[in-house]
């Protein structure tokens, strides 16, 4: 089991310091950037997100030890991680179900009034399970021997984006309040982020981190081809199981970056061919490429392009692989991992 897939974001506020440390400073450690975010279609469905924060937040039982006794039993290995990994709580305190902690958290007045603002924006989240619904029908098609895993929603002060367990997909609420929510640029997150930060995402990047955390065990080969090719797997599988969704929230494009890639495609491989990219076994070099920002970072890649080329390659590589070999399933593309062979037979060229 693991927390966290390789795409989080983790900072560390006031609460979190006010547990460890008399100083309220807050210090703020970034580990590979994207944050999870919503979006495409409604229907209603037989889906329900489990909430978390609403659980944890109970009216008149922020002192009763048996509410994070009950919540520990219910959520598991989850909850464990939740309180150590995202609030910084001591594991010393897991036989008390981290309740004396907790019970802080939930009563500090800056949390308090975080709950109201998340409350505001997700008054209810009908249209939200609606999406995840036709999302797990899909799922459960494509993959018939699969089990679901379970969605939770949670509010950790902006510790976590999204955090991924063996049978749990984590959503952090908090950062999906709006580009216009005052708070994200007092915590310095970069103008590009804070773009991002919105309701339309959240569908779209939960699908995300659950395909990441569903395959990255197959992601073993350090090769620039194996993360491009990895990568590109994903973001077929996020608009197989969300058809609808725009390729802007797909590839977490504005309209302009999303049409400059479309227009570049050739560009774009030339670059990574003529830097002799493709077999590049040294990810300090490449990860540039996959790196989110306001555009892909490189020499001889121009400001106006969009970030995390080596994204947008890897999905239309294997776009056109699934185009030759359209007898090959979802589930069987997404167990593949001999990207030399997929690369081959992509015949990929682009014109």
């Amino acid at each position: 089991m693991q927390i966290l897939p390789k795409v989080s974001l983790i900072i560390k506020l006031p609460f979190s310091m006010y547990l460890n440390s008399p100083s309220y400073f807050t210090r703020i450690y970034f580990i590979l950037l994207t944050v999870l975010m919503i979006s495409c279609g409604q229907k209603e469905k037989t889906f329900q997100l489990e909430r978390f924060e609403q659980e944890l937040f109970e009216p008149n039982q922020a002192n009763n030890p048996n509410h994070y006794k009950k919540l520990q039993s219910k959520y598991g290995f989850f909850y464990n991680s939740f309180a150590e990994n995202m609030l910084n709580i001591s594991s010393e305190e897991s036989t008390l179900a981290y309740g004396p902690s907790l019970s802080k958290f939930v009563t500090f007045p800056g949390i308090q009034q975080l709950k109201r603002e998340v409350d505001s924006v997700f008054p209810n989240m009908e249209a939200i399970e609606g999406q995840m619904a036709d999302a797990m029908e899909i799922f459960q098609a494509e993959f018939p021997k699969d089990i679901q895993p379970r969605f939770v929603t949670y509010l950790s002060e902006f510790n976590l984006g999204n955090a991924t367990t063996d049978s749990v997909v984590g959503i952090g609420l908090d950062f999906y309040l709006g580009e216009k929510y005052p708070i994200y640029p007092a915590l310095e997150f970069p103008d590009f982020m804070v773009a991002k930060l919105r309701k339309e995402y959240l569908v779209p990047n939960t699908i995300k981190a659950f395909g990441i955390g569903k395959f990255e065990g197959q992601l073993t080969d350090k090769r620039f081809v194996a993360m491009m090719l990895f990568e590109g797997k994903i973001r077929y599988f996020m608009k197989s199981l969300l058809p609808d969704c725009p390729d802007s929230l797909i590839f977490s494009y504005s309209s302009k970056q999303l049409q400059w890639a479309k227009e570049n495609e050739p560009m774009i491989w030339a670059h990574f061919i003529q830097n002799k990219m493709i077999f590049n076994e040294d990810p300090s070099s490449y990860m540039r490429y996959f790196n989110d920002g306001p555009f892909t970072i490189a020499n001889g890649v121009p400001q106006e392009s969009a970030p995390a080329m080596g994204i947008f390659s890897g999905y239309k590589i294997i776009e056109k692989y699934m185009k030759e070999h359209s007898s090959i399933s979802l589930i069987e593309l997404m167990l593949n991992n001999n990207w030399d062979e997929i690369l081959r037979e992509s015949a990929y060229k682009p014109n």
